[in-house]
């Protein structure tokens, strides 16, 4: 089988090709913010399924988030229609998709033309409004909370916590690769929204505090 990954060198991407590239059966194409937008149909010349990883969510303009998200998924599935194959597609989007920002637009837009996209070819898409994903390669200041906690105690800097009551809701990487390789394996899940499991919830004080206590002790 034959794969693409966009985003492949994003946190979740750079997981995910680790774990495709132990399967002897899959040949990966990847396309990455280093490549030309206009090499994204020559990419897809073969590709049975797409991992849709790619995405902006700190640009330095605020119309980049649109050109990132939206722009970027419009083509992609526009792409797809003209090679007129049934190709499958994970997106990762965001629970920000739900709100009244700039980001959360521009991911709800992509999230709709993946289901326009569907409805017109009939590839299944499957959506994922990830948050709080954790685990190797985790950017700190960037990606979670965990990794910021990881490397501040790591680096004896400070951990600043504005609500130590806010819960979030932490989902590990490899369990999120996981479940997107099952799905290209043909496990029996539903097009359209999904989530994975399992999900961690913790307030933001009670994670600061362990990562409080592994710093007394490596005091002791």
């Amino acid at each position: 089988m034959k794969v693409l990954v966009t985003g492949s060198n994003g946190f979740i991407g750079n997981n995910l090709r680790v774990h495709l590239s132990e399967r002897e059966d899959i040949e990966v194409v990847t396309f990455s913010r280093d490549d030309d937008l206009d090499s994204l149909g020559s990419k897809l010349d073969g590709v049975d399924f797409v991992f849709h990883l790619a995405g902006v969510n700190r640009p330095k303009n605020v119309e980049d988030f649109a050109r990132g998200n939206t722009d970027l998924t419009s083509v992609l599935c526009q792409e797809i229609l003209h090679t007129k194959r049934l190709i499958p597609v994970v997106y990762t989007s965001s629970v920000q998709a739900e709100l009244e920002n700039p980001y959360g637009h521009s991911k709800k837009a992509a999230e709709q033309a993946l289901v326009d996209f569907s409805e017109k070819s009939e590839s299944p898409v499957y959506l994922f409004r990830l948050q709080n994903v954790f685990g190797k390669w985790c950017k700190p200041n960037y990606n979670s909370v965990v990794a910021t906690f990881c490397h501040n105690v790591a680096h004896n800097l400070p951990i600043r916590v504005s609500d130590e009551t806010a819960t979030v809701r932490l989902i590990y990487v490899d369990n999120v690769v996981k479940h997107f390789i099952s799905i290209m394996d043909g496990a029996p899940v539903q097009s359209g929204f999904s989530e994975i499991q399992p999900v961690y919830e913790v307030t933001v004080g009670d994670l600061a505090k362990k990562y409080n206590c592994l710093k007394i002790l490596d005091k002791v």
